[in-house]
């Protein structure tokens, strides 16, 4: 588009430029914006994942067990397959969703395996990997930390 200048005594009119926005402004308001939503969106994702919630006590999760907790809106299960090792998954069976447990509490396990209420698919209480099926995929890990007697996930 051509630009036409107009100059009379101490005023310049533009003709032939719509009123309001060009589009240079334009296109630096837009890339911007994107600019914005995109560090705004990774900045969101870092809080996130550094997000850390204090689940629970050592002392609630007994050698060989698996509780289940809900933190911050999830199903998280809290195992110890040895003493003083502890892993946390998610706690919805990777077959058809279920919740490893119909509330929170405890969660049934045998010989080192979480079993799904629902159609008895079995878990790994060390890795998450499936000891029995149906289900065939592992359960997802969260990341676990201890600190003294604190037991907190972070995701």
């Amino acid at each position: 588009m051509s630009e036409l200048i107009n100059c009379q005594s101490d005023k310049t009119n533009v003709t032939g430029v719509p009123a309001g926005i060009t589009r240079r402004s334009a296109l630096t308001a837009f890339a911007a914006a994107l600019a914005f939503v995109g560090l705004s969106s990774a900045s969101e994702s870092a809080y996130a994942a550094a997000k850390t919630y204090k689940i629970c006590k050592t002392t609630d999760v007994k050698v060989g067990s698996a509780r289940m907790f809900s933190v911050g809106g999830r199903a998280i299960v809290v195992t110890q397959p040895k003493k003083g090792v502890f892993r946390a998954f998610n706690g919805v069976c990777t077959h058809q969703g279920a919740p490893l447990a119909a509330r929170v509490g405890t969660v049934r396990t045998v010989s080192g395996s979480m079993i799904c209420p629902e159609h008895s698919a079995g878990f790994d209480t060390n890795t998450g990997a499936v000891t029995r099926g149906p289900a065939s995929s592992p359960l997802s890990k969260i990341a676990i930390k201890v600190s003294a007697t604190q037991v907190s996930v972070s995701f």
